[in-house]
């Protein structure tokens, strides 16, 4: 299980900069994310209170597929974002002031790509909404439950490349 918390401000210091964070996950693992928004991009902020409701704040984590796509004019690789693969709003916990807690159990990771990209976003009320923090999760293949160790040369999608024989495998 992976246990995961993180601190983003509410208010920051440039609108043009979103807090990005990156997480490298097992394709077997369970993720454990508590997200605590703080009034500001202060090392002295407080909590913000959430008050509840019908149409109050909630919190959602979303991850999607996130596939190398183009180059712009400046030769920077740009993403291009595909289809959503999970979306899980977040509960509070007692106690705890301006926190909103994310649970993926073991096992949702396994038809995620190597590389995802995610975003928690706070739907203040039933109109507005704010992304508070964004990244890119890499998935580790290595160890799933479901792949066989096998000593033959295989493609990226684990078929394994063999000579004009079918019968006969590449070694590594």
């Amino acid at each position: 299980m992976a246990s995961i918390a993180m601190t983003v401000p509410y208010l920051r210091t440039s609108m043009l900069h979103i807090p990005r964070r990156d997480l490298v996950l097992a394709v077997a693992d369970s993720l454990y994310l508590r997200v605590t928004i703080v009034d500001a991009d202060n090392p002295c902020a407080q909590g913000i209170e959430l008050s509840g409701g019908i149409g109050g704040p909630s919190a959602v984590f979303s991850v999607w597929a996130d596939i190398q796509g183009w180059h712009d004019d400046y030769g920077l690789l740009l993403p291009r974002c595909g289809q959503l693969l999970h979306s899980v709003v977040g509960t509070h916990p007692s106690g705890v002031v301006g926190a909103f807690d994310f649970f993926l159990p073991s096992g949702s990771l396994v038809p995620w790509p190597r590389r995802c990209g995610w975003a928690v976003q706070l739907n203040y009320d039933t109109y507005g909404a704010e992304v508070l923090t964004t990244g890119r999760i890499v998935v580790r293949q290595i160890g799933a439950p479901f792949l066989a160790v096998t000593p033959h040369l295989q493609t990226d999608d684990y078929i394994p490349i063999h000579t004009d024989d079918p019968e006969e495998h590449l070694f590594a």
